[in-house]
């Protein structure tokens, strides 16, 4: 009968200390949740360390990360990786375009540095690429030049009656003027000084740029350079033709050039001003001729224009297409040694 009694007795405490134990979880559970819902948050910071500590044993302390990252085991041809070394951001490339200088009306720009040498000009004040300008870089033979060409670094940007202007690669205008001597060298300290030129007598005149030391061609030369053999053909001399390269301005001043059209077209250049004792005039050239083809090369536009001087530099011979006084015709010239 005992024993019943204490069997009963042992189920009362084990049911009384589960609801005991449920009760503590129940209310437990309760304070968490008005907690979570009254007091604000850890913050993240702390329950990372929380986190950190959980795995170590008591009384471990925690890890030195900046230590870790110092001593770099893992990469010893690095190096330290703490302090972090200050990234050097490169600086940004300024790009600045050349300034375009324009041409200012009644401005004169200064003189082109160089050996450039303006010898002549074809100036066309109706029809600008028509305008021709005769150039010469130093010991070079003169070659012609026209807007937009380029002489050296750099462009001819106009051709004027006595000038010309050019722009250099950073943009900058410069010119060339006609009838303006190059800058002459000091005489050594050695040789005297010139007297100066006493009143009333005449100074002698400065070859102009461009002009080989003998000057202008002669009308001799012009005799002995040129022969006739018939009213359309004629015999030149090599060496005259040379003379006559290396001194364009010559050509320049023999004859004014104009560009013909018909139907709103350019058909070709008309011949102004010749004379008969002239260099055009020798040649068989008459005033007011229309000139049309140079062994084939169309002079209807400044670029065939161009293209035909520069073949036709070393040509042994040239046919010439011209009109005159509505008649065509064809003046042939042999180029000898």
């Amino acid at each position: 009968m005992s024993f019943v009694l204490q069997g009963q007795r042992l189920s009362v405490a084990i049911i009384l200390v589960t609801l005991a134990l449920c009760g503590h979880l129940l209310a437990r559970g309760a304070t968490s949740i008005v907690a979570g819902k009254v007091l604000p948050p850890e913050p993240v910071a702390a329950a990372a360390k929380v986190s950190a500590t959980a795995g170590r044993p008591p009384g471990a302390d925690a890890p030195d990360i900046h230590a870790i990252l110092a001593r770099n085991i893992f990469d010893p041809g690095t190096g330290s990786l703490w302090p972090p070394k200050p990234v050097e951001v490169p600086e940004a490339t300024v790009v600045t375009e050349p300034v375009q200088e324009e041409v200012t009306p009644g401005v004169i720009p200064p003189a082109c540095d160089g050996s450039m040498r303006l010898v002549a000009s074809v100036f066309s004040e109706g029809a600008a690429e028509w305008s021709f300008a005769s150039v010469t870089t130093g010991s070079d033979a003169p070659m012609l030049y026209r807007q937009g060409s380029r002489v050296q670094d750099k462009e001819l940007v106009m051709v004027m009656p006595s000038a010309i202007y050019m722009r250099s690669a950073n943009g900058r205008l410069c010119s060339l003027m006609l009838f303006v001597p190059p800058p002459a060298a000091a005489p050594p300290p050695s040789e005297p000084v010139a007297a100066a030129t006493p009143p009333g007598v005449t100074p002698p005149t400065t070859a102009m740029p461009g002009l080989t030391a003998a000057g202008s061609i002669t009308e001799g030369e012009l005799d002995q350079g040129i022969k006739s053999e018939a009213e359309t053909k004629f015999t030149v001399q090599r060496s005259f033709v040379d003379r006559v390269l290396q001194n364009q301005a010559e050509i320049m001043r023999s004859a004014r050039i104009v560009p013909h059209e018909e139907n709103g077209q350019v058909i070709g250049v008309k011949l102004y001003g010749i004379r008969r004792n002239s260099l055009l005039g020798k040649l068989g050239l008459q005033n007011g001729d229309l000139l049309r083809t140079i062994n084939g090369f169309n002079m209807s536009s400044p670029d065939t224009a161009l293209e035909a001087y520069a073949k036709l530099r070393t040509a042994n011979n040239l046919s010439v297409a011209v009109v005159r006084r509505g008649r065509p015709l064809t003046v042939d010239y042999d180029i000898q040694q």
